[in-house]
């Protein structure tokens, strides 16, 4: 889980302080991309608010997990619902008063497909950790946020060496099941 989940949070939870940071933060960034990309300010605006709802939605409709910085993965979306736009509009060619056609490259495609590849893919991994004990959730959990074992160890009341020898045998119990998964293999 990346630290900038917390964007995820707000939109998930409606917060409008939150999302008013969002929009202080990246609405420039967004809008400055759509217009360097034969796009209008409003065009900017407008895939912004289209996005966001688009990830409300992704985060509402499944345990939306941020792996990424969250100005890249809205530059993703953004980038993508552009071109997306284009598309509809002119089939990726943009006349300007010259006639001349301008050929808008759409490089974002396989990067956005490969992330949401990725974040199927970890998801998945998320879902089946939670079909495992207890124990073993909060372990592996725990270790992918925190680095200190010491401490981890010391906050679940066992020892530092106890901590490891579960940890790798809730791994290896997560890595087979994982290699078991039909879902997993269709995802590949």
């Amino acid at each position: 889980m990346h630290i900038d989940q917390i964007y995820i949070q707000y939109l998930k939870e409606n917060d409008s302080k939150g999302i008013q940071l969002i929009y202080n933060k990246y609405a420039k960034q967004i809008v400055i991309l759509i217009k360097q990309n034969n796009g209008s300010e409003d065009d900017g605006y407008d895939i912004l608010q289209e996005s966001l709802m688009d990830i409300y939605h992704m985060a509402h409709q499944r345990d939306f997990v941020l792996t990424t910085s969250f100005g890249s993965f809205l530059s993703l979306v953004c980038k993508r619902k552009w071109l997306n736009a284009l598309k509809k509009k002119q089939r990726e060619q943009v006349t300007n008063g010259e006639e001349e056609l301008l050929y808008v490259e759409d490089k974002s495609y396989d990067e956005w497909e490969q992330m949401l590849l990725q974040v199927d893919r970890e998801n998945h991994v998320m879902e089946i950790l939670g079909e495992m004990g207890q124990s073993c959730q909060d372990i592996i959990r725990r270790c992918l946020v925190e680095k200190q074992q010491e401490r981890i160890a010391e906050s679940l009341g066992i020892t530092y060496a106890y901590l490891r020898k579960k940890k790798s045998e809730c791994m290896s119990t997560l890595i087979k099941k994982v290699k078991e998964s039909n879902i997993f293999k269709s995802l590949k």
